[in-house]
């Protein structure tokens, strides 16, 4: 009885320092993809105006549930323990909350971000393919608060590009309805446009 007790302990301390080891790795894992993440968003990924629902759909949803599978099917034997070391349903709803609000965001780091990446480079092959274009887009907002930026309609939307602190400072007393956007652009895939440069200009 004894040592059947003793073998348990060993191999209940076996699998705690394997999932010890295993957090740091996934641990580890996850702080590369939000690095290369902000890496991403900074340097690599195109500057696009318009939009497609096809991109909701095929390159954030799609791979976000994708990777929520993978997982789930990766870490069942981890999660199942989880859920049964609880006895009160309002403990067991919280880790189900918790470790699916968890799944999303690794997934979407994972999955997610590597179906974004793949689409810019298709995005952007496409884009080089086809000449460029200047269009003319009505100014509808300055925002001089944190993360200033210019918003503006194209395509009967709403976008907006980020400005320097200098062009903020300049913005303050200027009336959006005095100026425009010229904005050169390459049409890429799924009515998404690369935009190659752009400046504001005065109309008064």
């Amino acid at each position: 009885m004894r040592d059947k007790q003793s073998q348990n302990k060993r191999e209940k301390r076996k699998l705690k320092i394997k999932e010890k080891k295993t957090e740091r790795i996934h641990y580890s894992l996850l702080i590369f993809a939000m690095i290369f993440s902000v890496v991403n968003l900074s340097f690599i990924e195109s500057k696009t105006i318009g939009g497609d629902n096809r991109y909701e759909i095929y390159i954030f949803l799609l791979p976000t549930i994708i990777g929520i599978i993978f997982f789930g099917i990766y870490r069942k034997e981890f999660l199942i323990k989880k859920y049964l070391s609880f006895k009160e349903t309002y403990a067991k709803i919280y880790v189900i909350g918790f470790y699916l609000l968890q799944g999303i965001l690794v997934s979407y780091l994972s999955f997610g971000q590597l179906a974004g990446v793949i689409w810019n480079y298709i995005n952007k092959n496409e884009a080089e393919k086809n000449p460029t274009e200047i269009v003319f887009c009505k100014v509808t907002g300055f925002y001089t608060k944190k993360n200033p930026d210019v918003s503006f309609e194209f395509k009967n939307q709403t976008e907006v590009f980020n400005v320097s602190s200098e062009t903020n400072r300049e913005n303050y007393n200027r009336n959006p309805k005095d100026y425009e956007l010229e904005i050169t652009i390459q049409k890429g895939i799924w009515n998404y446009y690369i935009v190659k440069h752009w400046k504001l200009k005065n109309i008064r």
